[in-house]
């Protein structure tokens, strides 16, 4: 039987270290565009889940925070069933795959395939936008604009049920 060499099994030690220690992923190579039909679909079909979508920019430089704010609170409760869709509505280019890779965004990242259709459907005046869901259904309230850290906090632990 043939044993495995020194190199390889010091290879697969570390890809598991690194599973087991680093498991966050980074969507930043995986921004594909949504509609604003996709993206409901994709909301119904977790309802079992608490779901909050930000709308943002990449230059938008409260978004870039919200995003921040977000993805801590997504590694906290991921497990808890939580799920965050982020959907940017501009070009999302290199710059913002940049953005999203730097900031180790580990939740979904889409793009808008139709801004002007979205942006009427989920009445976006202004971004960042975060809508909250559960069970499939727009739960209570958006946040327009900046919004304190600690409220978005608030509110998704509240929708957890755990206030």
């Amino acid at each position: 039987m043939p044993s495995i060499s020194r190199q390889k099994r010091a290879s697969v030690l570390l890809i598991l270290f690194m599973t087991l220690f680093f498991p966050t992923v980074s969507y930043a190579r995986d921004i594909k565009g949504i509609t604003s039909t996709q993206l409901k679909e994709i909301i119904k079909s977790k309802s079992d889940k608490v779901v909050a979508v930000i709308f943002w920019e990449t230059q938008c430089k409260v978004c870039q925070e919200h995003l921040s704010v977000l993805n801590d609170i997504y590694k906290e409760h991921r497990k808890e069933n939580l799920e965050i869709l982020g959907v940017v509505l501009d070009e999302a280019g290199k710059e913002t795959k940049d953005l999203v890779e730097t900031k180790g965004v580990a939740f979904p990242i889409f793009k808008a395939g139709d801004r002007e259709e979205m942006s009427y459907i989920y009445k976006i005046s202004k971004v960042p936008t975060i809508y909250y869901y559960k069970n499939g259904e727009l739960e209570y309230h958006k946040e327009e604009g900046y919004a304190e850290p600690d409220h978005i906090d608030k509110d998704i632990h509240k929708l957890l049920g755990k206030s």
